[in-house]
């Protein structure tokens, strides 16, 4: 019998001890696990911005254009953008430009995002407090970029800001 309790006892610590050599390596493989980021969902738009967007009556006729890139984080709501116009080509001085929303093309809507102002190129990243019916809007191509000026008040350039892919709700 002694025997038996021998090789039960051993058996019991030779296990305990393989138990207690892999806690650490187990404990830190689950903290290099945890430690790694998530890939954030980020998401990319584009807008070209003309004077013949302007909704009518449109009785302007700039020469200026631009362009637009721009992202968005769906899990940090961080809206970054790139917006490149020829300042000299305006009709006057930019007196403010922002992101507005919802509109489909020709409509005009509110302003969503205020931008820097005034001259181009404007870069940067905000962190809008959206809804989600505005978020909805950004993605189903309802934003627009204007950038008015003394001459035209109401917005000389626009441009529709429109998905290059769509998330999967």
């Amino acid at each position: 019998m002694h025997t038996f309790f021998k090789t039960i006892v051993g058996r019991a610590h030779t296990t305990w001890a393989k138990s207690a050599l892999l806690t650490p390596l187990i404990g830190l493989l689950m903290l290099v696990v945890s430690a790694v980021p998530v890939r954030a969902q980020t998401f990319t738009f584009t807008a070209v911005l003309t004077s013949g967007q302007e909704p009518p009556p449109n009785t302007n006729n700039s020469p200026a254009f631009g362009v637009a890139f721009v992202t968005f984080n769906t899990d940090t709501g961080e809206l970054c953008f790139s917006i490149s116009y020829e300042e000299t080509q305006l009709t006057s001085r930019e007196t403010n430009a922002h992101f507005h929303a919802p509109a489909p093309p020709g409509m005009n809507a509110d302003v969503i995002v205020q931008l820097p102002t005034p001259g181009a190129p404007k870069n940067g990243c905000v962190t809008p407090d959206l809804t989600e019916d505005q978020r909805g809007d950004l993605f189903q191509g309802l934003w627009y970029i204007n950038i008015h000026t003394a001459n035209n008040p109401g917005g000389e350039i626009r441009g529709q800001v429109l998905p290059q892919s769509a998330p999967v709700f």
